[in-house]
């Protein structure tokens, strides 16, 4: 999940609202959002609150906001047959300048997904506590739309689909026995390690869930989607020392599926976008050919090449490469060899479709 970014800036560009007498459309940074006829004007300095935060009631009631009274939260949304993104709002009293972070002042906090009720089977879920701290969560890939000039005209790129399920994640990581670890868990890794001189373990789980294969609980975990893919594809058979595959579950199983897309199929699917070896991770060169390899799915690949102004607009839209019949969530543009920004770290950043955004029913679990 990207980060909370409740940013001042400048209102880049306004035009009318084609279908509404009332109404404007105002571009800040890469967002277009509705407003009402001529609340700005170019180059005023505004609060944007981009989709999914959580805006508090006395806010609400000073704009006079009745579409958020319900749950206060921000959203994408169809508006006389035009998108708009999230907020804009007056700046609050005081001094300000163009980047500068509105979020304590307002009372603004980031929506949380709720966690998916697939986890387990079962009533319990699965332990949240840092088993091994050498098993990285995923990078937060930020909106495009907030870093509009971290890639430039011929940067080489990778683009590609971004598919809605639950992260997945998997590594051959060296037993590492930290702080918070449950006591029967660290008597049994204190048991591998320094008694039968195992140096690795294989842990497996999602963004927040940390599994280690020899816990004395595996018949109770057995049952989670992650171990499901980690033995439906033989993950232990391709795992290298000191390295973890990222990637997403996806798909349909007994009727329910992970999200509200499930990509056409009736069971659950691994798909692999990124993996890190010795804490780093490789490129998307190394990471297609090594799928390719040892015959793990991988995520669809849109577009290598340079990048180009416009590039967003062409592959971000349209349907599912995996199933033409659903609606494409977006795409994730990243460097084609890895390297770092100092902005954001990664030189990887995600767009959002907006009529994915808009659709109904939609499932947004972590």
């Amino acid at each position: 999940m990207s980060s909370l970014i409740v940013e001042v800036c400048k209102v880049k560009k306004i035009e009318k609202h084609p279908n509404a007498d009332r109404l404007s459309i105002v571009n800040v940074k890469g967002w277009s959002c509705i407003v009402g006829l001529d609340n700005y004007k170019v180059g005023d300095l505004v609060v944007f609150v981009p989709p999914d935060c959580i805006v508090p009631n006395n806010i609400i009631y000073k704009y006079n906001l009745e579409y958020l009274k319900k749950n206060g939260r921000t959203s994408t949304v169809k508006l006389r047959g035009y998108i708009s993104e999230g907020l804009v709002l007056d700046l609050p009293k005081g001094k300000w300048r163009a980047g500068d972070d509105a979020s304590k002042i307002l009372g603004i906090i980031k929506y949380e997904p709720p966690a998916p009720k697939f986890s387990v089977k079962g009533s319990q879920q699965t332990s949240r506590k840092k088993i091994n701290p050498s098993f990285h969560k995923y990078t937060d890939i930020e909106n495009v739309k907030n870093y509009d000039n971290v890639f430039q005209v011929g940067d080489e790129v990778a683009i590609t689909e971004k598919i809605h399920g639950s992260n997945f994640r998997s590594g051959l990581l060296e037993i590492n026995i930290g702080k918070n670890i449950p006591i029967l868990d660290k008597i049994s890794m204190w048991i591998r390690k320094n008694i039968f001189n195992h140096k690795y373990e294989y842990v497996v789980g999602s963004h927040n869930v940390q599994i280690t294969r020899h816990s004395n609980r595996k018949s109770f975990y057995d049952k989670d989607i992650w171990n499901e893919m980690y033995n439906k594809y033989n993950i232990k058979d391709i795992l290298l020392p000191d390295m973890i595959i990222y990637g997403e579950v996806y798909g349909e199983a007994h009727g329910k599926g992970i999200q509200d897309l499930t990509y056409g199929i009736k069971e659950h699917a691994l798909i692999v976008f990124d993996i890190k070896i010795e804490d780093k991770y490789m490129g998307w060169v190394f990471v297609r050919d090594f799928c390719k390899v040892y015959g793990l799915p991988h995520v669809p690949e849109l577009y290598v090449g340079e990048y180009y102004e416009g590039i967003l607009e062409d592959f971000t839209l349209g349907q599912s490469i995996l199933c033409p019949d659903q609606i494409r969530e977006g795409i994730v543009l990243k460097m084609l060899y890895e390297e770092k920004h100092p902005r954001i770290g990664r030189k990887i950043l995600k767009s959002i479709n907006p009529e994915y955004l808009i659709r109904k029913d939609r499932t947004e679990y972590k």
